[in-house]
């Protein structure tokens, strides 16, 4: 599949050191403890020094060996010691997306650094588990991305591209806030900063399609005021393709160009608020149904994955999914026979219609559902109950109709829209349609059921 080519990505590499500057020694450079600790997520500043000067080449490690003990004079958790671990952090993201590194020596310094960061044995698995390994974010020419953003960062999209070395890297998948500013978005997160790391699992160049690509934070589960928007960048963006969240289903849809080519480039698109480790959208207090309406996600939906994770551990891919139709199944379907209870223009009565919504076996999104009533000439029927205004009626289906749209279920290949109690307005027979609308995509779907509505007595 061909290609298109973006606007490089602009990358400053800080100066780290003079050429000429001799190394000090490790006994020289930082306090010693006289011992290891033997918890493997505790702190170690004893195996700073040498980690450092395996990652970093020649004298440029003087420059990070110096913030290294500004972060173990200050001690994990403190405002001091985070401004020093993110700034080594950054920079050992920097360094991989101007030159080939060492990406086995990169993740074993970064775990060290973040030991000393943060109280690490409360991240679960940390560091022997593989959701740490940080060698593929670090391949950033092979499409990772290892990024600290918040604070004083830039507060530019970070990108997961392929030649990110070349003049004309091309972007796979990137991120930023919804709305605001990085350092608006992150002030929830240890030092108002997070890592942002990513890589590829499959698709271009690496293999064939599907394309799937996988983000995540540290510390796990950051909070993002105001949500962020994770891109997929492909040529081929039919009007059916979405994303689907490995553990959540299929997500609203938005277009932003402007994360995969500034100029005039597409992407799939969804809204999220929160990540963990290798999961943006597993750590969700919400999932965002186009710009208006926030649906909170129930506990099952943050359950364990395959990987027999917890919440804060288990992993999340992104990968683009057609939707081109929409699956419905009744819940709560309209009864046979609506016994009428009043006279006057509300002869009929009141009843919930709820229905499971999926694609492809996956919990779908971003989808508007109405429900219209005709009688058995098929003239419109009064329907007495809510509408949605995240999701207007169309004058196609009429103003008698009523909206809602898709939450989360607690079950992962489906979502329900739930129209709540639904008044009958007429005596006779009644055809109850539901129609299922993507929104900005073209994916539909629809199901009926036929009623008798019998005059009250």
């Amino acid at each position: 599949m061909a290609r298109r080519r973006v606007i490089p990505l602009l990358l400053v590499a800080v100066a780290l050191g003079a050429c000429g500057e001799q190394q000090a020694p490790e006994s020289m450079a930082g306090p010693s403890l006289g011992g290891r600790p033997t918890d493997p997520a505790a702190c170690d500043p004893n195996s700073l020094n040498s980690q450092i000067t395996a990652y970093f080449p020649g004298n440029t490690s003087t420059a990070i060996k110096n913030l290294k003990d500004q972060l173990i004079a200050a001690g994990p958790n403190t405002d001091s010691g985070l401004e020093a671990g993110y700034s080594i952090l950054q920079e050992i993201g920097n360094l991989s997306r101007n030159q080939t590194v060492d990406g086995a020596a990169g993740s074993v310094l970064a775990q060290g650094i973040i030991k000393c960061m943060f109280t690490a044995k409360n991240f679960a698995g940390f560091p022997d588990s593989s959701l740490y390994n940080f060698a593929p974010a670090l391949a950033a020419d092979a499409g990772g991305a290892f990024y600290v953003r918040g604070g004083s960062n830039a507060e530019t999209p970070v990108h997961g591209a392929v030649g990110i070395h070349t003049d004309s890297p091309n972007i796979l998948s990137g991120v930023t806030p919804q709305t605001g500013t990085w350092a608006a978005a992150l002030t929830g997160s240890p030092g108002g900063r997070a890592l942002i790391y990513g890589y590829r699992i499959s698709g271009y160049p690496l293999n064939n399609d599907p394309f799937v690509y996988e983000w995540a934070t540290i510390p796990p589960a950051t909070p993002f005021a105001g949500g962020a928007v994770v891109a997929l960048c492909d040529d081929a963006n039919p009007s059916t393709a979405m994303i689907n969240e490995s553990n959540i289903g299929v997500l609203a849809y938005q277009p932003v160009a402007a994360i995969c080519d500034p100029v005039d480039g597409y992407s799939v698109a969804v809204k999220e608020t929160g990540w963990g480790p290798r999961a943006l959208a597993a750590r969700l207090a919400r999932v965002v149904v186009d710009a208006v309406q926030p649906e909170p996600l129930q506990a099952t939906a943050l359950g364990k994955s395959g990987t027999g994770g917890t919440a804060t551990t288990f992993k999340s891919q992104f990968k683009k999914q057609t939707v081109s139709s929409v699956t419905l199944t009744w819940v709560n379907q309209p009864p046979p026979n609506i016994n009428g209870t009043s006279p006057g223009p509300d002869l009929g009565t009141t009843f919930q219609v709820k229905l499971n919504v999926s694609s492809g076996g996956s919990a779908l999104f971003g989808t508007c559902v109405y429900l219209t009533g005709t009688n058995n000439n098929g003239t419109p029927t009064d329907l007495t109950g809510t509408t949605d205004p995240a999701c207007p009626i169309p004058a196609s289906i009429g103003p008698k109709s009523l909206s809602t749209h898709t939450v989360a279920s607690g079950d992962p290949t489906f979502t329900v829209a739930d129209f709540g109690q639904v008044g009958v307005t007429k005596t006779g027979g009644i055809v109850f349609t539901v129609l299922a609308d993507v929104q900005d995509r073209d994916g539909a779907g629809s199901i009926f059921a036929k009623s008798n509505v019998k005059p009250a007595k």
